[in-house]
């Protein structure tokens, strides 16, 4: 475990406020979709995961963060598999360790929030998504603006093209199997 955690590039965070799971949304680098990215971005020299993670998520969202130790940390190879159930012997441990020793790797933590996120100039927009929210954006197709209509949260910076298709990222993904996975586990932190 030691080699993994010595070799993270990027970590993030699962941030929960007020029940609602924060994600940025922005346009996708061809601009044909708004994609709904977690917080979190990588490495600076000499930081760890945790304080990775700790940085992105303020300077993404302006959110102070209190991170959990997950009882249940995952490690994928990619995005395509389930991946194994391991033990990390972390201070704080993530609940999701993607990549691999050559590549490097990825880490997502748990965390809750008091202080209502701010989008920043860096992430543009902020979702604030309940499960089924979560459930919805990743198997159906909806543009932000539906998403607003059905009662979702964004806060947004001028200039969105709310008629976008929202397209998830992978540990938007992986947090919507998760959500059906470990249902016991995500209500005790909902």
């Amino acid at each position: 475990m030691d080699t993994i955690m010595e070799n993270v590039r990027t970590a993030g965070a699962y941030v929960l406020y007020n029940g609602l799971f924060v994600f940025q949304v922005g346009p996708t680098k061809n601009g044909g979709k708004l994609g709904v990215v977690r917080l979190g971005g990588h490495s600076e020299a000499g930081e760890s995961p945790l304080e990775t993670a700790e940085r992105e998520v303020m300077e993404e969202a302006a959110m102070q963060i209190n991170l959990v130790d997950s009882p249940v940390t995952y490690l994928l190879n990619n995005w395509d598999e389930t991946g194994s159930i391991i033990q990390p012997m972390e201070k704080i441990n993530p609940i999701l360790i993607k990549g691999n020793q050559e590549e490097g790797f990825t880490v997502m933590y748990i965390s809750f929030a008091e202080s209502k996120p701010k989008p920043s100039s860096e992430s543009k927009g902020i979702l604030l998504l309940s499960p089924k929210e979560i459930e919805f954006i990743c198997n159906h197709r909806i543009t932000l603006n539906g998403l607003m209509q059905q009662s979702g949260q964004a806060i947004l910076t001028e200039g969105f093209n709310k008629e976008l298709i929202l397209k998830p990222f992978p540990q938007l993904l992986f947090l919507s199997k998760l959500l059906k996975q470990e249902p016991g586990y995500m209500k005790a932190l909902l």
